[in-house]
């Protein structure tokens, strides 16, 4: 059968496969997120300068300054202001980025949003039309997203995201219509679900290659020892979760910072799968549970660090989207960014982690930073996080592409 084919019939069995997906998955309906996005009663932007604010300029935190925003972007124009903010010494930084959850619904982008995360990276979607209705709303969290996996027989995470039996990749099969099948439907990235009996390593290296001749990105799921060594030999583009069944020898970790890659570890599932939800670890390892612990994540996750490779924050959140796990979505970035700085970040590193690192990695070039041209993604603090990182969660102002979310968390500092 050729090339096209293959996409056809896919695409067909696909949807034969939805009614499935909806039994596992508490994925509203695309009319009623199509309803709740109607009906949201979103404020016209204007042109608003925000005075006496102290700017995180990636680096440090300055002295007293005015931000103008016009529109989506930041701009240096201070012609035509409409609305003037007295931030009244308080901090800006830009925007949260959360580069691993599974958003479904209006209800997780306006929980994610009112957290400051204005930036999500989706890593499953089980229906295209519905994630394509969330990607992009003004005044709500930017959503981009990967649709199907590449997925083996066994294995996977099948509750976010199951895959009719005859998209699965088996042994030898040429894994390169599920790439095509992918980016014809609005994928913005292709994932890879590493397992003990998913994609072959021939099939992953084939996948990535196939993906970057096309000029797209690759991340892959691989939360133990032996998938992490296959997506670092395959050169995917980002390493999502990080092994909790042993230590990273040297030599992949030298591998890694060659090659140029970057990993998104998600320590906070596996800080509640291991202290408060134990039921999380199902999500990563079903009950392959051997030798794993969290010492092995913190340890691993500060060998990352400590060899200068890119760390993006990642949470993993479903929110209410399975059946018998809440995860939260938006508090949870706040704590991975307090996980990422026990384990030997600086604040002001553990910032970058969620702003300008994911941002830059993940090619979208119009976010992460406070300056003219980038969008006007701003979280007003009243707390300093440079003396605590916790103080990412004293919220007092929240603007998406220059739309100010009325409704921000008010969280408890820890």
């Amino acid at each position: 059968m050729h090339l096209k084919q293959l996409v056809s019939v896919s695409l067909i069995l696909f949807e034969r496969s939805r009614a499935c997906l909806h039994d596992q998955i508490r994925a509203p309906r695309v009319q009623d997120v199509e309803d709740a996005l109607r009906q949201r009663d979103v404020p016209v932007p204007v042109k608003t300068a925000i005075q006496n604010v102290r700017v995180f300029d990636g680096h440090v935190i300055g002295k007293r300054r005015t931000i103008i925003f016009d529109g989506e972007y930041i701009t240096d124009n201070d012609d035509g202001v409409e609305q003037v903010i007295d931030a009244g010494n308080r901090i800006l930084i830009p925007g949260l980025i959360d580069a691993h959850a599974h958003v479904l619904s209006v209800e997780g982008l306006e929980n994610m949003t009112s957290y400051g995360v204005t930036t999500i990276f989706n890593m499953a979607c089980p229906n295209y039309e519905l994630c394509m209705s969330l990607k992009s709303n003004p005044g709500l969290a930017s959503l981009f997203t990967t649709m199907i996996a590449a997925m083996g027989p066994v294995g996977g995470t099948p509750n976010l995201g199951p895959v009719s039996p005859e998209l699965l990749l088996q042994p030898g099969e040429d894994p390169r219509f599920l790439v095509d099948y992918s980016f014809s439907n609005g994928s913005d990235y292709f994932k890879i679900v590493g397992a003990a009996r998913g994609p072959t390593q021939t099939q992953q290296n084939e996948l990535v290659d196939y993906a970057h001749s096309l000029g797209h990105f690759v991340v892959t799921h691989a939360p133990s020892l032996a998938p992490y060594t296959q997506a670092v030999s395959s050169r995917s583009d980002v390493l999502q979760h990080i092994p909790d069944d042993g230590l990273l020898p040297a030599c992949l970790v030298k591998s890694i910072k060659e090659h140029g890659l970057a990993a998104s570890p998600t320590m906070e599932i596996f800080r509640r799968a291991y202290t408060i939800q134990p039921e999380i670890g199902q999500f990563l390892r079903g009950n392959n549970t051997g030798n794993t612990s969290y010492e092995n994540v913190l340890t691993n996750v500060r060998l990352l660090h400590e060899a200068g490779i890119p760390i993006l924050a990642g949470t993993d959140s479903v929110g209410n989207t399975v059946p018998h796990i809440y995860f939260p979505f938006g508090e949870s970035l706040h704590q991975d960014l307090a996980n990422l700085v026990s384990i030997g970040m600086t604040p002001a590193e553990a910032l970058r982690a969620a702003t300008i690192v994911p941002a830059t990695v993940h090619r979208l070039h119009d976010r992460g930073a406070i300056r003219p041209g980038m969008r006007a993604d701003l979280i007003l603090l009243n707390s300093d996080p440079m003396a605590n990182i916790s103080n990412t969660r004293d919220i007092h102002r929240v603007w998406v592409g220059g739309v100010e979310y009325g409704n921000v968390a008010k969280l408890t500092k820890v």
